[in-house]
């Protein structure tokens, strides 16, 4: 009686996840054509605003969203072709070298992989993270004009941020993917000590292009890190919304992904802005000048 009560159970749980899943989408798993449409339509709507709207340049606005998240110190900041990027240089350094990771483990196959790296592997990125909380430490201690290890030094927060964004890349992904995906895949997102020759020529291509501060890779660089910020935070919605519609270990194709995918960048975007304004109030309530 008690093995038959839990399979009513588990039966009833299955066709809630079902007629929650058919909410987004048909019969055949694919998301509705009027939905991605929408979503398509919204997301052309606030590029061409972006791109075209009067006033503001394209940099001045992708320096407003990211603004909420932040401090964008002239101190602290890289200024290729005299414009300064949209993130200091620490946050630069975290969230291209996110992007970044995360677009390699794609290209190499391995967007699905639900296992973290090898004990060593994970010790030797956390090494990285500590770098960079030992750095910015050091960097506030110096802001705060108390005693300090060293004078801290942009490309400095560069690297730490490359390397943390790297770290950040092989160990969110594997997590994301554990909640998501219904098959089980036992891929690694960084399979071996090997692996990192995918990895660390890209972080140190993208380290020298922002060293260099050339005219050339102030876009490049722009997009990229905005981009890994939205993404960063997208994450995060996209694990809630993941959750609060019971939809963990459900999906098996990366189209039916599409619909949350969308919102959870739009509510990503939202909130980036919402900080944004936050943190002028905030500002202007505390007589602080931005």
């Amino acid at each position: 009686m008690e093995h038959q009560d839990r399979q009513r159970t588990h039966q009833v749980y299955r066709n809630v996840r079902t007629n929650q899943t058919t909410a987004l989408t048909p019969a055949n798993g694919m998301p509705s054509p009027w939905l991605i449409g929408a979503l398509a339509a919204c997301y052309l709507f606030l590029l061409a605003a972006l791109l075209w709207w009067p006033g503001a340049t394209f940099l001045d606005r992708l320096r407003w969203l990211d603004s909420g998240i932040c401090a964008q110190l002239p101190t602290h900041s890289l200024y290729p072709g005299g414009e300064r990027l949209p993130l200091c240089s620490r946050n630069t350094g975290i969230y291209l070298g996110f992007i970044v990771t995360l677009i390699i483990i794609y290209a190499r196959g391995r967007g699905k992989a639900r296992a973290l790296p090898a004990k060593a592997l994970m010790l030797t990125l956390a090494g990285g993270i500590i770098l960079l909380a030992i750095d910015g430490s050091n960097s506030f201690l110096v802001d705060l004009g108390l005693p300090h290890l060293y004078q801290p030094h942009n490309l400095l927060r560069l690297a730490t941020g490359l390397l943390t964004g790297f770290a950040m890349g092989v160990f969110v992904l594997p997590v994301i993917n554990e909640m998501l995906w219904q098959h089980s895949n036992e891929q690694r997102s960084l399979p071996s000590w090997k692996a990192l020759i995918w990895f660390l020529p890209a972080l140190l291509l993208c380290f020298m292009a922002a060293a260099s501060q050339n005219q050339l890779v102030l876009y490049p660089l722009a997009i990229l890190s905005s981009l890994g910020l939205l993404s960063a935070v997208g994450s995060v919605n996209l694990i809630f919304m993941v959750l609060l519609r019971h939809r963990d270990q459900s999906f098996t194709r990366y189209v039916e992904l599409l619909p949350l995918c969308g919102f959870a960048l739009l509510a990503a975007s939202g909130e980036l802005l919402v900080l944004a304004q936050f943190k002028v109030l905030l500002f202007q309530t505390l007589s602080i000048h931005l």
